[in-house]
């Protein structure tokens, strides 16, 4: 989620904003912090619950496996010396596909949530995107930069941070621009 409002303020609005209107030496710049837009409005906690929520199912998955693998190690534990070779052998191989499934089940969660998570920023940059080109026109801004992220910016003055403000015009368009 970090890198959506590196990827939509930075450079959408950087480039369409600096290059789109004519170079002056009064360019209005502001700066929004990113990381407030998506932990204080609607879109950023909805987006942040449906990640959450699978990777809470993803850990029950695990959380039932390993239970399932360590109630086997206990078994074998218990038995050992109680079970003929043929009955270990098995039990040994049951617990090898218990945690190779464990391990699978593991990099699937990983590359699934890596993936929702790309895509979660996909769906925000097109909610935010707008809605960002809107706030710059209706303010008369010709830049605006993501406070959180300020890779390149040497200075600005906290005056320029107008945050609230479009978090407040997210928060009220919620209703209007979500699916």
């Amino acid at each position: 989620m970090r890198t959506t409002t590196s990827l939509l303020v930075g450079a959408a609005m950087f480039a369409s904003a600096v290059f789109s209107t004519p170079q002056s030496t009064n360019a209005k710049i502001v700066f929004i912090d990113g990381d407030s837009v998506l932990t204080g409005s609607e879109i950023g906690r909805v987006s942040r619950e449906r990640l959450e929520a699978e990777a809470v199912r993803w850990q029950e998955t695990l959380n039932e496996q390993t239970a399932e693998l360590e109630a086997l190690q206990r078994q074998r534990q218990d038995q050992a010396l109680t079970l003929n070779e043929a009955a270990l052998a098995r039990l040994n191989q049951d617990i090898e596909e218990k945690q190779v499934l464990a391990q699978r089940t593991n990099d699937d969660a990983r590359r699934e949530l890596e993936r929702m998570e790309q895509q979660i920023t996909i769906d925000v940059n097109e909610q935010l995107g707008p809605l960002v080109e809107r706030f710059a026109a209706d303010n008369g801004y010709d830049v605006i930069f993501d406070s959180s992220r300020a890779q390149g910016v040497l200075y600005f003055a906290n005056s320029t941070i107008v945050t609230t403000e479009f978090l407040a015009l997210v928060n009220s368009s919620v209703g209007t621009s979500q699916n």
